[in-house]
């Protein structure tokens, strides 16, 4: 109650009452924020822009590079457009979701080889936008850069601001911008 973001690190599968509660959340305006991870990898749900393929990409490994993988410049429907990448930005590992054509769900960031590193979907009056690495450097140099930062800044503005409903909040003050 009162959530307008809420961030999910490396959650393999929402279930049950969860599931539901965090669905009807995100059809009222919530934004659903999932970083992926090793749980995620093995065992997802459909709270994420599409549907994921079994085992991921890393480095020496099945679907592998040879290098690390840098990002590509934003194409300007991403919310990231006009931020500036930093050069030793790297990806050494991915959750890879299946081909999803005429679909809704949209790139807002991509590695140079083409595949998704940030994928959302609108649902309703909210969002579940996935990071397909992790929030921590396990897979990526991405959450130590500045850029991680500015990144979350504006998935977090994209809420609607669920919790300016709550009465509660609004007389103490207000939610908090991002």
């Amino acid at each position: 109650a009162g959530l307008s973001v809420l961030v999910l690190a490396d959650v393999g599968q929402i279930v049950g009452e969860d599931k539901t509660a965090a669905a009807e959340w995100v059809s009222k305006g919530g934004v659903l924020i999932r970083f992926s991870g090793p749980k995620l990898a093995a065992q997802s749900d459909d709270m994420i822009p599409g549907k994921l393929r079994t085992g991921g990409r890393l480095l020496d490994g099945a679907l592998s590079w040879s290098e690390p993988q840098s990002l590509s410049p934003w194409t300007e429907e991403s919310p990231f457009f006009g931020l500036p990448i930093p050069p030793d930005v790297t990806i050494k590992r991915q959750v890879l979701t299946e081909p999803a054509i005429g679909t809704d769900i949209k790139t807002w960031a991509q590695l140079s080889d083409g595949t998704p590193l940030v994928t959302a979907k609108r649902q309703d009056k909210g969002w579940v936008i996935l990071f397909h690495v992790t929030a921590n450097t396990a897979w990526s140099s991405l959450p130590i850069s500045g850029l991680f930062v500015e990144m979350l800044r504006r998935t977090i503005a994209l809420s609607s601001g669920v919790a300016a409903d709550d009465p509660s909040l609004t007389a103490a003050g207000g939610p908090l911008a991002p």
